[in-house]
């Protein structure tokens, strides 16, 4: 039996840095300018299903370094959660100290159309940064498991691993296999060792989609490390993304994993009957073979390719329609089910739900009627906070009835950030940056950044910082005492 694994670093120890090189510090222009420099997207092909799927309504676990705070990838970012030293700890606001958790979140799901920076491969799927390794990357094996099976029992679909080592940790090995048993696609960086050195792990578990990299040649890089447990490869070299507050080019396996986890996003978002191990086979069996004939050593079998994917998923599970819901995950917002696309509708049933899912024919085990809600439209109440809505209706389709239930809409919250940044030397109305669904009165301080309160309203230092101030509302029915603690960046 193989040594327990004791510590993990991010890109795999002894290559820290070769992982973490900084390319070059990218400056963003007007709308989404940098789109154009991220070359991975176009190569695997993920714009081109962009008409189809974006990663909405599916949960991407990031276990790493965590992720954020980054105005691109704010609106996708769910509540930070951290272990460290088997002490689990809720964040607020997810702190990344290193950058490399939120660049491989931004290959993931950073938001496209915002008119800033870039897009991720599945720009509306949901990051959720579980935080194990530190500022220098490390952490214990303990630790990533505990994430892995939080981000299993909280709604994750696909988990990022983006780190490894060379020795087996069975708790690890235990809670990937639980992540896999309750439906989650785990993926992991096959390493960055070069072509010489040992199969790094969990990527060579064969429970991982173990994933190499590529560079925008199509070739194998210098860090590329050779084996049969490589599965598939995804770009890897001088990637764009998020990473404190900045946008910067690195490069590693660590990257083209992100890659192959927002492909899967796109997958599970399209086609909500697809189980965790056909996302895996269709990657694997639509990619393009750029190696040797065949799987080989280097590339595995060869490199994803989205288009491919995405056509032989719709093969598989011919569309079903379905009502939709768009939100912003406020209490008192009124829900309308867009029901467009489908005709024959007899009935319609809202849903208060406990996690986030995507459409499917049965009610989840979750969810629970909401009474009376029988219209189209559903306005949430505080009943609904820090719950998931989901609709569902049953229709005629050729002459059978069916029934259906939508993706599912939040979690709403009666206490929420407005926006994340601010111009420098700015003064601004604090509820143009925070808000609430109660009437209580409110309070606002500062606690972190050089950031000031001056009654209502917030000013900015001069210089580009971050600063972290906290809102409390006083209880008043139904309400009880509300506390929300955002990041507002100054740039």
């Amino acid at each position: 039996m193989r040594k327990p694994l004791t510590t993990l670093a991010i890109c795999f120890a002894a290559l820290v840095a070769s992982c973490l090189t900084l390319t070059s510090h990218v400056q963003a222009a007007a709308t989404d300018p940098l789109l154009a420099q991220q070359w991975g997207i176009f190569a695997i092909g993920a714009d081109r299903v962009w008409t189809t799927t974006t990663g909405q309504g599916v949960i991407v676990a990031v276990v790493d370094s965590g992720s954020g705070p980054h105005p691109d990838l704010a609106e996708n970012l769910l509540t930070g959660h951290s272990f460290f030293g088997s002490v689990e700890s809720l964040d607020g606001s997810d702190i990344d100290a290193s950058g490399h958790g939120s660049h491989v979140a931004g290959i993931i799901a950073a938001a496209a159309n915002n008119g800033i920076g870039g897009s991720g491969v599945a720009p509306r799927a949901k990051i959720l940064p579980i935080q194990v390794l530190d500022q220098a990357g490390q952490g214990d094996a303990r630790d990533v498991a505990a994430g892995v099976r939080y981000a299993a029992d909280n709604g994750a679909k696909v988990i990022n691993l983006s780190l490894g080592g060379t020795n087996e940790s069975s708790s690890l090995t235990q809670a990937i296999t639980y992540a896999n048993d309750k439906g989650v696609l785990v993926v992991a960086a096959a390493g960055n060792g070069g072509a010489i050195d040992k199969p790094k792990w969990p990527a060579s578990l064969d429970l991982t989609l173990a994933v190499t990299a590529v560079d925008q040649s199509n070739s194998a890089t210098a860090f590329d490390q050779r084996g049969d447990y490589i599965d598939i490869a995804a770009p890897g070299s001088n990637i764009v993304s998020t990473a404190k507050g900045d946008y910067v080019s690195l490069s590693g396996t660590s990257m083209a994993a992100g890659f192959v986890a927002g492909a899967a996003a796109l997958l599970f978002a399209a086609e909500p009957r697809v189980t965790n191990t056909q996302v895996r086979d269709i990657l694997l069996r639509t990619a393009t073979d750029i190696g040797e004939p065949g799987r080989d050593l280097t590339f595995g079998v060869g490199l994803i390719n989205m288009v491919a994917a995405l056509a032989e998923l719709q093969r598989m599970f011919p569309p079903i329609a379905a009502p939709q819901i768009a939100a912003v995950g406020h209490v008192s917002e009124l829900l309308v089910a867009n029901l467009e696309s489908i005709t024959d509708v007899s009935s319609v049933k809202w849903f208060r739900c406990d996690l986030s899912g995507p459409v499917v024919t049965e009610i989840p085990a979750d969810c629970v009627a909401i009474a009376k809600a029988t219209k189209r439209q559903y306005l949430t109440t505080q009943t609904d906070a820090r719950h998931t809505i989901r609709v569902g209706i049953t229709y005629t389709r050729g002459g059978t009835k069916q029934f259906v239930i939508s993706g599912a809409a939040g979690p709403f919250f009666p206490i929420w950030q407005v926006t994340n940044t601010v111009k420098p030397a700015s003064t601004t109305e604090l509820t143009k940056l925070f808000n609430s669904s109660s009437s209580g009165s409110r309070t606002y301080k500062v606690v972190a950044g050089t950031c000031r309160v001056s009654g209502v309203k917030l000013i900015a230092p001069s210089a580009p910082s971050v600063c972290r101030v906290r809102m409390t509302v006083a209880a008043r029915s139904p309400f009880p005492k509300l506390t929300v603690v955002g990041d507002i960046t100054v740039l």
